[in-house]
């Protein structure tokens, strides 16, 4: 063979090894983006309970602070909650009578969203959609509420009349 002819012929190609090329690049994409909407539904859905837990930790935090203020203050505070509307709120029940008259201290109603439902335990329900807590740290009445959201997660609110504690299942 001449010159010329290896100068003409073309060089065999190598492999290139240790390198990705672009089908494998499309076959992981194609992989990653399968687990991930497999993966996504389930993710919002811890999320959502997440979201849950953190909106009645925030009520039975409204709840304790209430009790000690009333402890603190040495004074009878109710709390009322409208379910219907997801509104709670507190005020300082400065003649005890059960009833917010005018002049009594009330905090600003706190708003829960429109996603959570809020009902009255089967088992032990209050009596009634307001709890007074008096200053020795009891309660007027002993409860549930259960929380939940549409995905069927739910979570449990109790609070002890005896001892005024406020816990969540």
């Amino acid at each position: 063979m001449s010159r010329k002819q290896a100068a003409r012929s073309p060089r065999p190609r190598r492999r290139r090894e240790g390198r990705f090329g672009l089908s494998d690049l499309v076959v992981v994409l194609l992989i990653f983006g399968i687990v991930t909407a497999s993966a996504v539904p389930g993710f919002n859905r811890f999320m959502r309970s997440l979201d849950l837990n953190k909106q009645v930790q925030r009520v039975a935090t409204m709840l304790r602070v209430v009790r000690q203020k009333a402890i603190a203050d040495n004074r009878v505070y109710v709390v009322w909650w409208n379910a219907a509307e997801n509104r709670w709120g507190s005020w300082n029940d400065g003649n005890n009578d059960g009833k917010r008259d005018e002049g009594e201290a009330t905090e600003t109603p706190v708003m829960l969203p429109a996603w959570l439902r809020v009902d009255r335990s089967g088992t032990n329900p209050f009596p009634s959609d307001s709890l007074r807590f008096l200053p020795d740290g009891s309660a007027s009445a002993s409860g549930s509420l259960i929380f939940s959201n549409s995905d069927g997660y739910t979570r449990s609110l109790s609070v002890v009349r005896l001892t005024g504690m406020v816990t969540v299942q």
